[in-house]
């Protein structure tokens, strides 16, 4: 089974399309896996083009709103902050949320864009159980595994954060596979990641090394930081879902098959 690392979104052109686990870990993807683990029923990504009718999205799919402006902070317009530490002890059971981020949301519309049509969400509270997903589409549907980070500035810059968690991704892949009998094989863009990753002793220095975590701190949102930095604390996997309408792209649990 090959892996392969896209350190921004742009990079997921494989073919056959591959099945994607996309990452944007602080915070849009740990906030997704938060937000489906507190019971929300799905996700709504709200992208560029639809940022402006928040309100009137709200209204029309009966969600709450969780979005951050362009600094980060939760958004004048939200019901919710895209801060998965402050979710984590919220009540959502049954509602729908929309989700709109600087990267994380505009990541997945590139993505679609690179026609990938699998993807999941991973970040490091779900990480066994995103890539044990991943490997059984994976072998399902003879398709490679990429790992796509969403990077940073508007997905033009690969982040971090994101690059150490693709690696430590990569890692539990490898050991499913192989424990499953299959021979695991790495990209080269899959190497270079494991090899950056290998400086750091773990998740918290490497996050605490990167510009997301700079700007976290500096919006005062410190504690997410060592939230996203949580390994295996979920089992819950979300999927995504395209569409031609509004909404074009929804997040929701996996379902057992």
């Amino acid at each position: 089974m090959d892996f392969e690392v896209c350190f921004l979104p742009r990079e997921a052109t494989r073919q056959p399309s591959p099945v994607a686990v996309l990452i944007d870990v602080i915070r849009a993807s740990t906030t997704i896996v938060t937000l489906l683990d507190r019971g929300a029923s799905e996700v709504v990504l709200v992208g560029r083009r639809d940022r402006p009718r928040l309100g009137e999205l709200r209204a029309r799919l009966d969600a709450l709103v969780c979005a951050e402006d362009a600094s980060g902070l939760e958004a004048a317009d939200a019901d919710l902050p895209p801060s998965p530490a402050r979710l984590h002890g919220l009540d959502l059971k049954g509602r729908r949320v929309i989700l709109a981020t600087t990267n994380g949301t505009l990541a997945a519309e590139l993505v679609r864009d690179c026609g990938v049509e699998q993807v999941l969400i991973g970040c490091m509270r779900n990480a066994v159980a995103v890539m044990r997903a991943a490997v059984a589409r994976s072998l399902r549907l003879d398709r490679s595994i990429s790992l796509v980070c969403a990077g940073r500035e508007q997905c033009l810059i690969p982040a971090l954060d994101d690059s150490y968690c693709a690696a430590a991704l990569l890692r539990h892949g490898e050991e499913i596979v192989r424990a499953g009998g299959t021979r695991a094989t790495l990209r080269e863009s899959a190497t270079i990641a494991r090899n950056a990753a290998s400086v750091f002793a773990g998740a918290r220095e490497a996050f605490d090394r990167s510009m997301s975590a700079a700007v976290i701190r500096r919006i005062g949102a410190a504690a997410d930081v060592g939230y996203c930095a949580e390994e295996n604390v979920s089992e819950l996997v979300p999927v995504l879902s395209f569409g031609a309408g509004i909404p074009a792209i929804v997040v929701r649990k996996e379902t057992k098959r």
